[in-house]
């Protein structure tokens, strides 16, 4: 294959042969057994939210969206066909999510087929394939797209799609099930921590001289996130437990580390990782966010998150960073796709809540979970 000049970087500057055989079938596997163990870990998460149901509407919206999104990626040639597999297999977490914040809002079934069916098939495909087909030609610096772990379709869509217009006029969100136990809360967090690690490196195409670069990133980042967020609340004296500051944080970590996992090195990835742990905190408990839903109160944090992850390669990643180029141009490509994938996201989910308002239950306002 030629070598590429978008994401995901290791693909700039190097040939990767696609009749690696078997070891890249290991890879996929193991990119695969990683988004199914994340999936997993989400699903303890919302377990009390929907009462333990599987999530249907999730795992066919996943199904659909991936082969759309795999073979329209392959026919047009804009990314390598383990990219593409490995995107849309962890677009499964996601929908997961975005299912059980829907049945938490108190959509019924149909409003959740469409919701999921309209990021799933619609948004997601295009903000994981746009991008890539308009910068594919791109052969100078300035024009790069630096987006290694699909943070624009998985992580930014996601989030502009719940923030603005989550909950439908006259419904109000349902108290969970149970309390969140913080032990339970805290395990899953670990293994979705340790599923995003698996999944990283086999998105890389090889087990090379990288693979180390993007275990430190993906460790070094949500620690200090879970340290930015921290320091924050005790700041600002807002009422979280350590361990909650701390897990919170490590979310956000986690969401800042994965566009430049590879070409924002130590000690940069602490900054980034403490970065937007530091100012997710301030989303989270900003007097807007803590009158919206809890969905629109995450959707503003990981987008925020995501925003300090997707601008760190223009700004200090290897070689190609302002730091190190003196170029500002190399902030246009990444900021033009942040912006348009996060109003195209706006744009394409009113319809989805439109209808989801007219399959939703109206019931007498419940006290909100705090998380």
């Amino acid at each position: 294959m030629a070598p590429r000049s978008v994401f995901p970087a290791l693909y700039r500057g190097r040939h990767v042969d696609r009749d690696r055989g078997s070891a890249l079938i290991w890879l996929i596997v193991i990119g695969l057994a990683a988004a199914g163990l994340a999936t997993l870990a989400v699903f303890t998460l919302v377990r009390p939210i929907v009462d333990g149901r599987m999530l249907w509407q999730a795992l066919g919206a996943a199904v659909l969206g991936g082969l759309l999104t795999i073979g329209v990626g392959v026919a047009f040639d804009v990314a390598p066909v383990e990219y593409l597999i490995g995107i849309s297999a962890f677009a499964v977490p996601v929908l997961v999510l975005m299912e059980a914040a829907a049945a938490r809002s108190g959509a019924h079934r149909t409003g959740r087929w469409i919701l999921v069916l309209a990021w799933g098939c619609v948004v997601f495909p295009l903000a994981a394939l746009l991008p890539l087909w308009l910068t594919v030609s791109c052969t100078g610096a300035d024009c790069q797209l630096e987006d290694f772990g699909g943070a624009l379709p998985l992580l930014v869509s996601s989030s502009a799609f719940v923030t603005l217009a989550w909950l439908p006029a006259g419904v109000t969100e349902r108290a969970d099930v149970d309390a969140h136990s913080p032990r339970r809360m805290t395990g899953a967090l670990l293994v979705l921590w340790l599923a995003v690690i698996l999944w990283l490196v086999p998105l890389e195409g090889a087990i090379d001289q990288f693979t180390p670069l993007i275990v430190i990133a993906a460790v070094v980042g949500p620690v200090a996130g879970a340290l930015g967020w921290l320091i924050t609340d005790r700041a600002r004296s807002v009422a979280h437990s350590m361990p909650r500051s701390a897990v919170f944080g490590m979310i956000a970590g986690i969401a800042a580390m994965m566009p430049g996992v590879v070409t924002v090195t130590f000690p940069w990835s602490l900054a980034v990782g403490a970065l937007a742990g530091a100012l997710g905190s301030l989303a989270y408990s900003s007097r807007a966010s803590v009158s919206a839903g809890i969905a629109t109160r995450w959707g503003l944090v990981v987008l925020v998150a995501t925003a300090v992850g997707f601008l760190a390669p223009a700004i200090s990643g290897n070689g190609v960073g302002i730091l190190f180029s003196a170029q500002l141009d190399v902030l246009t490509v990444p900021v033009v796709s942040f912006a348009g994938v996060t109003v195209g996201a706006v744009v394409l989910s009113a319809p989805a809540w439109v209808l989801l308002r007219r399959n939703a239950d109206r019931g007498p306002a419940s006290k909100e979970s705090p998380t």
